[in-house]
């Protein structure tokens, strides 16, 4: 379904952080090592070896709804996750971040999400919505960026930039490919906390190589919502020098 309202938009937005095991679910993040270790509010013993992550369990977890005796395995690719086991009504989450496996535990009875009453905003303005010109790279660029956790670093594929004006200030902003073949745009500027920011989806390229920057679409990253987040940080260079006061605020 095509989302075209800004009040239908953000009402979306609300609702698929609020799924069972949306964003505001995640209640754990640790690193697993090469040496058997339970993991704070799981059972079982963890580990690393071989390029996959061991488990060792006596039924108390659950494997595609079969209780889990004895030891099982699984990998995933760089980047990626993988929804593994489940602990009663817990999500156990399998990533690797920097060539590092961990668990992310999604808990649908975390208090982020069953006190979670909206995402605050900027009143919606037409004045915030910009149309900007996309060059793409010759060769995609690899930007080395902080994260929401302080002992890892992420590694940003910038496809090009978007060129833009902001009040009397013209701008270029690096990019990354989004899934749906949109660009991606990370930001800070004046209203951000120190360590915050937000993103947004650009429109569509059209073939003069003009783009639509509706910045009053712009949402919080996940770590905005939980402790645990390890989202990037924007690419260098992506510090808006003004307040922008459209789309979504820090939530409470």
């Amino acid at each position: 379904m095509t989302v075209t309202t800004q009040e239908d938009w953000h009402t979306a937005r609300e609702q698929e952080l609020a799924t069972k095991y949306g964003w505001l679910t995640v209640s754990a993040f640790d690193w697993l090592t090469d040496s058997p270790a339970r993991v704070p509010g799981l059972p079982g013993t963890w580990w690393t070896a071989d390029g996959q992550a061991h488990v060792r369990a006596g039924g108390e977890l659950t494997l595609h709804g079969d209780p889990l005796v004895g030891t099982t395995s699984a990998g995933v690719p760089e980047g990626a996750s993988l929804s593994w086991l489940l602990y009663g009504e817990v999500l156990v989450e399998l990533l690797v971040r920097d060539g590092r496996y961990a668990l992310r535990q999604r808990d649908p009875s975390a208090a982020t999400r069953t006190s979670f009453t909206g995402v605050p905003t900027y009143p919606v303005d037409p004045a915030w919505v910009v149309t900007g010109h996309y060059t793409p790279y010759n060769q995609a660029e690899q930007a080395e960026v902080d994260t929401a956790r302080p002992d890892l670093r992420a590694k940003l594929k910038l496809v090009g930039a978007v060129h833009l004006a902001l009040g009397d200030t013209a701008y270029e902003l690096a990019v990354t490919a989004g899934g749906d073949g949109r660009l991606n745009l990370a930001f800070s500027d004046e209203t951000s906390e120190p360590g915050a920011w937000r993103t947004l989806t650009a429109g569509e390229v059209q073939r003069d190589g003009s783009v639509l920057v509706d910045f009053n679409r712009a949402i919080n990253p996940p770590s905005a919502f939980t402790a645990h987040g390890i989202c990037p940080a924007p690419p260098p260079g992506n510090r808006l020098a003004l307040p922008v006061t459209a789309g979504e605020k820090r939530p409470r």
